[in-house]
């Protein structure tokens, strides 16, 4: 803008100031061309008058004279010339200055110069003897005075220029000011022209409207921020290229620390490999990627827009899901159905074949008896079983959802050791529970029926799985509250203890057979721990013992 205005100011000044010196240059012309005019008059007039006072003789006086003076005869002959030879000459009869002089006493004319061969002012009078004087002037000599004053016209005008030039800086700047100085943040604050006031106000306009639509972009990426770092799936955003914008928190834990450059960094394994490329190319893409004993799904999806060139993607949103949870619960569903088949195979089969021997009257009259009687262990087994299915069943949807309430744990191990004395006196097993008399009761908040059940199999596992002579313990502590359950029974192995609570998970299931046991009050335990959002420790050895610790 400020090159602008100088430019302009400057050319129309240097316009105006060459148009004057054209113009004065041109009147000083026409001043010159008139003064040679009347000087050549002038001349003629001064010099007729002397003839006519001392005849012809006078033309010896002014022969050097620098204008041309020939004298003509009233027939056009030329009896003189101080420029050329009159002899020379040819008829002057036919000149109209010639012939307006001797017509009408003077004549004036501008033409070429037959003998010059240049443009020349003639002026003519008659003389008194009829005789014709005539004075001439070429305009050359009009050029060369003009010509003289041109360096100080071009000196005046450059001079002129100069001044200009610097002025139309200076003014330029003095313009261009205020403008420089406009404070952007507040218009309406600036003291400059009024002609600029409707676009100050515009442009407070847009740096409200701005501020508002930034406060509003950083609020909603802020927000975006905090969902992306804070959400459980790993988020990968990549532009065209392959390169990554965004890696939010969870993507960094499961890939790397690497959240810039290109994806490749964060993770060479050929699933993600596979699920960037195959997106980058405008296609959604799935798969799976084990890494670190976890199992995560890849789904990457291409962004495309109206601007998109021949199908091409302007990014890449990859999300990665951890499904170890989901995949281990599909594998244990998987099982339990299985098991549950098994298990209940095993009791209708062995039911079913006694029956068939009774029903074909195959068995002898004194095994009726027996075979009833295993017929009806495998019946109470199988309920057993099923019952325990349905428990678990329900603690998996969580149908079980009683109120909570504040239920005396020392008062719960009681009542279960009661109940289960015949049974570990069966066994030749010793059941009980330490504490003392002055020891105040604990208490604990949960659902009485499920520390019940909790208890009992803990207890009732203890009892199954002793030694003749063995012993089981209870114990109960107060801040925090501990259900301790010990035994010294076979044991556990090492390798068995992190699936004992597992479903139908048996070490030796002939064992678990003879003492009707299901394989599922372990696993009814872990859930109801689960339930109270309590923790549970195993610690065993085999032929040692086990103890299974419960902290509320």
């Amino acid at each position: 803008m400020r090159k602008k205005i100088f430019k302009n100011f400057f050319f129309l000044s240097a316009l105006a100031i060459i148009i004057t010196t054209v113009m004065i240059s041109f009147v000083m012309y026409k001043g010159f061309y008139t003064d040679m005019q009347v000087q050549v008059e002038q001349e003629a007039q001064y010099i007729a008058a002397a003839v006519n006072l001392n005849d012809e003789n006078y033309f010896k006086e002014i022969k050097n004279l620098k204008d041309r003076i020939t004298l003509i005869d009233s027939q056009g002959t030329v009896l003189y010339d101080n420029r050329q030879e009159p002899k020379m000459m040819e008829n002057h009869l036919e000149r109209p200055e010639v012939a307006a002089a001797i017509k009408e006493g003077r004549g004036e004319t501008v033409r070429i110069s037959d003998t010059l061969g240049q443009q020349t002012f003639y002026y003519a009078i008659r003389l008194d003897n009829g005789n014709v004087i005539r004075v001439a002037n070429t305009t050359s000599n009009v050029y060369a005075v003009a010509a003289e004053n041109v360096p100080y016209v071009l000196l005046i005008c450059l001079i002129m220029l100069t001044i200009i030039f610097f002025l139309a800086r200076h003014q330029t700047a003095s313009i261009v000011a205020p403008l420089n100085n406009l404070d952007l943040e507040e218009p309406l604050s600036n003291d400059v022209y009024d002609e600029f006031s409707p676009l100050l106000r515009k442009l407070e306009q847009q740096n409200t409207l701005i501020e508002e639509t930034f406060l509003i972009l950083n609020k909603e990426r802020e927000e975006f921020k905090s969902i992306t770092q804070n959400m459980n799936e790993g988020l990968i955003v990549l532009n065209s290229a392959g390169e990554m914008l965004i890696v939010n928190q969870r993507a960094a834990e499961i890939f790397g620390k690497v959240v810039e450059g290109h994806y490749l960094t964060l993770n060479r394994s050929a699933e993600f490999r596979e699920v960037a490329e195959k997106a980058l190319n405008g296609e959604a893409g799935e798969s799976r990627l084990k890494q670190d004993g976890r199992i995560y799904q890849l789904m990457a999806t291409p962004t495309l827009s109206e601007e998109s060139e021949n199908g091409k993607p302007e990014g890449v949103v990859v999300l990665a899901l951890d499904i170890t949870e989901k995949e281990e619960t599909e594998r244990i569903r998987r099982e339990f159905s299985a098991n549950v088949s098994h298990e209940l195979r095993t009791p209708l089969t062995s039911i079913s074949g006694y029956a068939e021997i009774i029903k074909e009257g195959i068995a002898k009259p004194e095994d009726i008896n027996s075979f009833a009687e295993k017929i009806y262990s495998e019946t109470k087994r199988m309920i057993a079983l099923v019952e325990d299915i349905m428990k678990i069943s329900k603690l998996d949807e969580g149908v079980i959802e009683a109120s909570k309430e504040m239920v005396n744990l020392q008062e719960i191990c009681k009542d279960v050791i009661e109940r289960l004395k015949d049974k570990a006196q069966k066994t030749q097993v010793t059941i009980d529970l330490e504490t003392t008399a002055e020891k105040p009761p604990v208490f604990v908040k949960g659902v009485t029926a499920m520390l019940d059940e909790l208890v009992f199999n803990l207890c009732e596992n203890a009892i199954k799985y002793n030694k003749k002579g063995g012993n089981v313990t209870v114990k109960l502590t107060d801040n925090p509250v501990r259900l301790i359950v010990t035994d010294t029974g076979i044991g556990i192995a090492q390798e068995h203890q992190s699936r004992i609570f597992e479903r139908f998970y048996c070490v030796d299931k002939s064992h678990s057979r003879d003492t009707g046991g299901t394989g599922l009050g372990l696993s009814i335990v872990k859930h109801i721990v689960k339930q109270h959002k309590a923790g549970i420790n195993l610690e065993s050895e085999p032929d040692k013992g086990t103890k299974i610790e419960i902290t509320f």
